[in-house]
């Protein structure tokens, strides 16, 4: 019997090696393949050195960025390795950087040789002749002290061109006019021998429009940089992927033939579909025709065919007599706003028409509910001569027509008027019985304020802070629509990543409304208009409504909301001019940044929620956009543009109303010193930086990180003892007095190895394994699921960039932004994710910020009075905040220019 047993090696081992097809990573546990995720123990996990490159690889794959090829053994594509950060390359033992190169294509033998060969030849600054002393794999080039150079990506794909040969000798001509191509889209000379060749190919295809007498036709336009329009129409002429004209000889792609024949079959615009096409040309090119469509719709502006909107007016005005006189009609106005002319009831004689033609290129889209609109503003101009007297008893003509008419434009004495009306149902608080949740004050608020716009006939823009529940409160006014039969079919508009997130939320809080929704998105979704408007609730995204605008066109829908609407923020884009043509009887914009650059993206916003109350665009930007920065000035146009906007215009701030509303926010500078590693790697970096030794903004980026921890810049230093860092040292003491509260805390850092050394002081101080958040993987909200639900004291380790959106983390009440992230917006973001609705405790957030030893501002001291100031004028979401330039502020006062 053995009394004592040796104590087991444990050790894990992720190897990679470099293969044609990409990148093999092998992970060894204790000398056996093991698949991923790897579940350790704390005992084990305090014995491994590489927390960081397991991070990595478990991230690829819960990114479906690495493929399982067999137990153990996973692939990383090469294509993948040029989108991941030059961090997690030099984690994979990689070149972080690329090695920029330049290539030579050389032939051995000659064209018709069964022999022929393309010879690549590739050199750098340091090595001639690359290709001769080291060994290519993919785009790496291994040379024998075992160095290893990354190509230019550009390069790398051009090396697969050439080394993708033909199998077939009649297809070596063709491969041949390819890789030419290639080579000189890229400026990559080639030999006498190839450049005598006179052989060219065609790749690129696109859609040429042209107006005729029967419409516009659409025909296929081969493009190529270096052959003259004969040459390249010879192919709309033929079938034939080959054609020889005077010397050359010239192929076509097979993919290109293949969508240029598919153009072909395109019918010509006609009658009532050319203004549709000028309107939204991309929806009537089928997603099977496979090719850039970035500047079609450009393309199809130049033939010069208008198309203006018909908008419906009601103005009342005060006469000397005292009473109200009407005027009612129609403005015609072009995208931006601006007015062409204005026309009366008669205007539109053919109801049934979707356009009127005023001549050869000018259309009028005729507005929904003509005839209506003629009726009631006759009514209404009778009753305003029969009753003088009290304005009032034109209520319920007014109420028609705000009810009824959708994108009704009104003058300030109507916008007073209704103001006067009100309606007890309303103005009811509580949502319907199958709204299955309890709103707070504020969202009861926001619904009370959604239904009042819907009886007025007005669209909203609801702006309130992110984390304040914008969701909840539109679901519980969808199901108010739902018991006053008045919901279907309504429309969804939304980035693609937030259509299940409203599926769940309407499935918690109201299953009445997933009884009967249709989620439209994919190739296999419906082309019917009357199949899609029997559902309550259609979901879909902004580019698939562009695409399909067409029939999505012909709905009546009762409501459009957009959520995240900063995607109509340019008027001119597909996306905004399409969702500003659906039929409607109200719209609603959700987002929290209205304004992210400039004050046209408020504009164009608020032209979907409520056209005409901020007038054309031409005439907004006259008005408001100033370079004038005094804050006077910025006062004054928000204030001017709050008025405007006060019946349509809602948002709530957690630091504004909702203070008493959530739990105390506190926010915590915490200084903290320079350790004498730091230090001396500190001054090091500004006096290279100084002497343009490193160039200054890479000077700025060491800085960051070395007052993250020196084993940044010096990976030996990753080790070190975190008593020596007094910034990681002051954070375990944090960490210490949430533990004793047996609270929870996020840490933020965007540095991999910086969140890998904080995992493992944690684990070795706490004996927990506190769970990374990098990236978009659909596990994040399992992690999070499972630290909000868990007992006592929990550490959640996160990049401020992955928790941008979506995630609720209200089971922590503790923040350390470790790291800073300069942009204060981001960062707030990443604060939200604690500071939300459903948080129930006292919040603290904390900054430590390095301090100098020896004067003068560290990097830390610069970026954090930068933020603050940056912060007060991002917390203004009507007009754009003055941009601060962090890197250059941070250059001259470092003085490192």
């Amino acid at each position: 019997m053995a009394f004592f047993k040796r104590k087991s090696e444990f050790t894990l081992e992720i190897n990679r090696t470099l293969q044609s097809d990409g990148i093999l990573l092998s992970i060894f546990l204790n000398k056996e393949l093991v698949s991923l995720p790897v579940r350790l123990t704390i005992s084990e996990l305090k014995k491994i050195n590489n927390i960081d490159l397991l991070q990595l690889v478990e991230d690829l794959f819960l990114d479906n960025k690495i493929i399982q090829v067999e137990v153990g053994k996973y692939l990383l594509s090469y294509e993948e390795v040029y989108k991941i950060t030059p961090e997690e390359r030099e984690l994979l033992n990689l070149p972080p950087n690329i090695t920029y190169t330049n290539v030579e294509l050389d032939n051995d033998s000659f064209v018709g040789s069964r022999t022929f060969k393309f010879i690549p030849k590739i050199h750098s600054d340091k090595y001639v002749n690359l290709h001769r002393i080291g060994q290519r794999k993919g785009p790496f080039i291994e040379l024998p002290s075992k160095e290893i150079i990354m190509l230019d990506e550009s390069h790398y794909q051009f090396l697969k061109d050439v080394e993708n040969e033909p199998i077939n000798d009649n297809d070596l001509f063709l491969y041949i006019a390819r890789v030419k191509k290639h080579a000189k889209s890229l400026g990559i000379p080639v030999s006498q021998h190839i450049e005598r060749e006179n052989y060219e190919f065609i790749d690129e295809v696109d859609i040429a429009v042209k107006k005729t007498d029967q419409g516009i036709e659409l025909s296929p336009t081969f493009q190529h940089e270096y052959l003259e329009e004969d040459e390249l129409n010879i192919f709309n002429e033929t079938n034939n992927w080959y054609a020889k004209k005077d010397s050359k000889r010239i192929f076509v792609d097979k993919k290109a033939r293949e969508n240029g024949d598919k153009i072909k079959k395109l019918k010509t615009i006609e009658g009532k579909d050319i203004p549709k096409f000028v309107q939204n040309p991309i929806g009537f090119i089928p997603e099977e025709i496979e090719i850039s469509l970035d500047d079609f719709s450009d393309r199809v502006k130049s033939l010069g065919i208008r198309v203006y909107k018909a908008q419906p007016f009601v103005n009342a005005n005060r006469s000397e007599n005292g009473w109200f006189e009407y005027e009612t009609g129609f403005v015609l106005k072009d995208n931006e706003g601006n007015s062409i002319s204005k026309e009366t009831e008669s205007y539109f004689q053919d109801e049934e028409l979707d356009f009127k033609q005023v001549d050869e290129n000018t259309y009028i889209e005729v507005p929904d509910n003509v005839a209506e609109f003629k009726k009631l503003s006759k009514d209404l101009k009778v009753e305003a001569v029969r009753n003088r007297s009290n304005k009032l008893d034109l209520s319920n003509y007014i109420l028609e027509i705000f009810e009824n008419i959708s994108n009704v434009e009104y003058n300030q004495p109507l916008l007073d008027l209704r103001e006067e009306l009100k309606n007890q149902q309303v103005f009811e608080i509580t949502p319907p019985s199958t709204f299955k949740a309890i709103l707070k004050p504020f969202q009861e608020d926001g619904f009370i304020w959604m239904k009042t716009l819907r009886y007025k006939g007005v669209g909203g823009l609801l702006a309130d802070d992110m984390g304040l529940g914008k969701t909840i409160q539109v679901i519980a006014f969808l199901t108010y629509l739902k018991e006053m039969n008045r919901l279907g079919p309504s429309l969804l508009v939304l980035p693609k990543s937030l259509i299940q997130n409203w599926v769940n939320e309407m499935e918690k809080f109201a299953p009445v409304l997933t009884k009967n929704h249709y989620v439209h998105t994919g190739p296999e979704r419906s082309k019917k208009s009357e199949e899609i408007s029997k559902y309550d609730i259609v979901l879909t995204t902004y580019q698939t409504l562009v695409r399909d605008q067409l029939f999505l066109g012909r709905i009546d829908w009762q409501f459009v909301i957009c959520d995240e609407a900063q995607a109509i923020k340019n008027p001119t884009t597909s996306s905004s001019v399409v969702v500003k043509a659906l039929k409607n009887k109200g719209r609603l914009a959700l987002t929290g940044t209205p304004v992210e650059n400039n004050l046209s993206e408020l504009w164009s916003i608020v032209d979907f929620v409520q056209p005409g109350i901020l007038g054309s665009l031409k005439d907004f930007k006259k008005q408001y956009e100033t370079t004038n920065s005094d804050q006077n000035s910025y006062d004054t146009i928000r204030n001017s543009i709050e008025e405007k906007l006060k019946f349509i215009y809602k948002r709530r701030t957690k630091s504004g109303e909702l203070k008493d509303q959530l739990p105390v926010k506190y926010e915590h500078k915490v200084p903290v010193a320079m350790g004498k590693e730091q230090e001396k790697i500190y001054l090091d970096i500004i006096r290279k930086t100084k002497s343009k030794e490193v160039q200054a903004l890479q000077g700025i980026m060491n800085l960051k990180m070395l007052c993250s921890h020196p084993g940044l810049i010096q990976p030996p230093l990753s080790n070190l003892n975190y008593k020596k860092v007094p910034k990681l040292d002051k954070t375990m003491q944090i960490l210490n007095e949430v533990k004793e509260k047996k609270e929870k805390v996020l840490i933020f850092s965007e540095y991999r190895k910086m969140q890998a050394i904080l995992k493992k002081n944690i684990i070795n101080i706490f004996e927990t394994n506190p769970m990374i958040i990098n990236g978009e993987t659909n596990s994040r909200q399992e992690i999070v699921d499972e630290f909000n639900n868990s007992d006592g004291f929990g550490v959640l380790i996160l990049s401020p960039k992955a928790a941008g959106t979506g995630l609720t983390i209200t089971g922590a009440n503790h923040v350390i932004h470790y790291t800073r992230w300069w942009n204060p917006a981001v960062e707030n973001q990443a604060t939200d994710r604690v500071y939300r609705i459903g948080q129930e405790k006292e919040v603290h957030v904390y900054y430590p910020i390095i301090q100098g030893n020896k004067g003068g501002q560290t990097v830390e001291e610069v970026v954090d009075a930068l933020l603050s100031r940056k912060n007060e004028l991002a917390e203004n979401v009507i007009v754009p905040s003055r941009n601060i330039d962090i890197e250059n502020e941070l250059l001259k006062q470092l003085q490192l220019h």
